[in-house]
């Protein structure tokens, strides 16, 4: 393979790593408020409001705060559901979802913590769920609404079902009607909405889901934000990237929205429609979705998701939220990628192992692409003397230095892009498989061996504190990493360009510096690829294979 070529195919694969360091160096997550909770809360320019609009005499006696950024208010009744796969309170302070903790994910401190928590309450302690009624000189809001409710605290198993009926009364005597209906399996969640208000063009009604400025400053690749499908397109927007300013989208398509991180998804699923809106903001420590749609009816019906981002939980309460599993354009490959490794996974019960099968397998597969690419090189290290007389002898006439050139690749035999264009056919089962190791819960608090009980972590072994680890500890994985690519590297033949040389010899460490804080799922596939690639490449040169 030419030189150029095979370090244009190295510079290509680096990129994957490099962007992820750069990202979240220039772009870091924003300090957590400093906000003093116990001042008066008063208003900010900037604060999402609702237009200035008139209201009936009896709502123009209530304080008129903003509708997203109102705490409700505090000593209310809560009601309890759990079923199967989660434990939810619901509060009659608005109508809104206080606590879900999902069962069978225990939180970010470990496989042995409680229950994974997705409710963070705001800046000012707003919950998700809120209603918004605007238009026309009306504006309707359930903040500050004491509702009550009907039904009681309830676990459900199997194919039980249960309802909730919340109902309040707003400031100007508008009756709202808010009935939640749970099965005993999923992680889906019915909403009925009803406002017994007069329907008149131009009215929009939103649902709102809100959530805590995440403060917890991880990793570019998993930084959480507000969500969204429209059409077919999926929206993302990290925390650090939604302004105090409302970025609006539609009206469109807006098939669901809500906030998600790199595991878990909080979604609503609106009725269907062309002329549905989105809006995200971020204020006060309080990151805001809300979707809005026509209000045409009295009664309109959501879907509520809370749950992870699995491929089978996610497909039982709607198809279209499989699409919150982001792998990029490499999806319709590393999807069947991560079916392979759950398959394997259901036989061997260690998704290290399953990483390693998988690595194995993927090689197997380009076992006859990678052979021609070892060929090539050995083919070019022969002539590599020849090629550095021919470059000393016409460097001052480039357009001679080539004919030369391709006239010795001819007289040997040798196709200058042969070791190149087996590589590059790999390269998208390499993004795929990154994206799968890098975005997959399955591999969330899963352990390996040791010290590696989180393969989505980067390992750590000890306590040690060095330059560029966060964590603290030493990252075995990433130095038995960078060992394997200097021996791959002293076994490839070396270009005869004195900096293509420089650039070669630094890889290692380059390579080895990004994958220190990466996960140790994707630490481990590029450590057995290597060690495959060793062994392959010093087969090929013994004449084994």
């Amino acid at each position: 393979m030419d030189n150029k070529s095979f370090l244009a195919v190295v510079l290509s694969l680096l990129v994957l790593v490099v962007y992820q360091a750069l990202v979240s160096y220039f772009y870091p997550l924003p300090p957590p408020s400093t906000r003093n909770p116990s001042a008066p809360q008063t208003a900010s320019p900037t604060t999402m409001r609702t237009p200035t609009i008139e209201q009936p005499a009896q709502a123009q006696s209530a304080p008129q705060d903003s509708p997203l950024t109102t705490a409700p208010v505090a000593a209310a009744q809560e009601i309890s559901v759990e079923n199967e796969v989660y434990r939810a309170v619901f509060t009659s302070a608005g109508g809104r979802i206080k606590s879900f903790r999902l069962k069978q994910h225990p939180g970010d401190e470990g496989k042995h913590s409680p229950p994974l928590e997705m409710i963070q309450a705001g800046g000012r302690g707003e919950l998700p769920l809120g209603v918004l009624l605007e238009g026309n000189g009306v504006t309707l809001s359930d903040d500050g609404v004491r509702y009550t409710v009907t039904g009681k605290d309830t676990i459900l198993q199997g194919s039980d079902t249960a309802t909730l009926e919340f109902r309040g009364t707003t400031a100007n005597g508008t009756t709202i009607v808010k009935t939640f209906s749970f099965s005993g399996q999923s992680y889906g969640i019915a909403l009925d909405t009803k406002l017994a208000a007069p329907i008149q063009e131009g009215h929009a009604l939103s649902l709102l889901w809100t959530h805590a400025f995440d403060q917890h400053h991880a990793p570019s690749y998993s930084e959480p934000g507000p969500v969204a499908l429209v059409g077919r397109k999926f929206v993302y927007n990290t925390n650090s990237g939604v302004k105090a300013e409302p970025q609006s989208i539609g009206p469109d398509r807006v098939r669901w929205a809500g906030y998600a991180n790199t595991y878990f998804l909080s979604a609503i699923i609106p009725p269907e429609g062309e002329k549905n809106a989105l809006l995200f903001q971020a204020n006060d420590g309080t990151v805001t979705t809300k979707l809005s749609i026509p209000h045409e009816s009295q009664n309109v019906q959501y879907t509520i998701y809370i749950g992870p981002k699995q491929t089978d939980a996610l497909n039982t309460v709607n198809p279209s939220l499989d699409r919150a599993i982001d792998f990029g354009w490499s999806h319709f490959i590393a999807r069947p990628l991560l079916s392979l490794l759950k398959v394997s996974h259901s036989l061997t019960g260690n998704y290290g192992l399953d990483i390693i099968l998988l690595t194995v397998l993927v090689k197997l597969a380009f076992f006859p692409l990678s052979a021609k690419a070892f060929r090539s090189m050995n083919e070019m290290k022969k002539v590599q003397p020849q090629l550095e007389q021919i470059r000393e002898q016409y460097k001052d006439d480039r357009e001679k230095l080539n004919r030369e050139m391709m006239e010795l690749y001819r007289r040997n035999k040798i196709n200058p892009l042969g070791g190149c264009l087996p590589m590059l056919v790999q390269i998208p089962v390499f993004i795929g498989l990154y994206q799968v190791f890098m975005y997959a819960i399955e591999l969330r608090q899963a352990p390996f061996f040791g010290w590696i009980q989180d393969l989505s972590q980067p390992d750590r072994l000890g306590s040690m504190w060095l330059p560029f680890v966060e964590p603290a500890g030493i990252p075995v994985l990433t130095i038995l990493m960078g060992a394997t690519m200097v021996i791959q590297q002293a076994m490839t033949p070396m270009p005869g360009d004195p900096v293509q040389q420089k650039m070669m010899m630094i890889m290692p460490v380059i390579f080895t510096i990004m994958f220190i804080n990466f996960p140790a799922g994707l630490v481990l596939y590029w450590l057995v690829n290597n060690v495959l690639s060793i062994a392959q490449q010093y087969a090929q040169n013994k004449g084994i294979v």
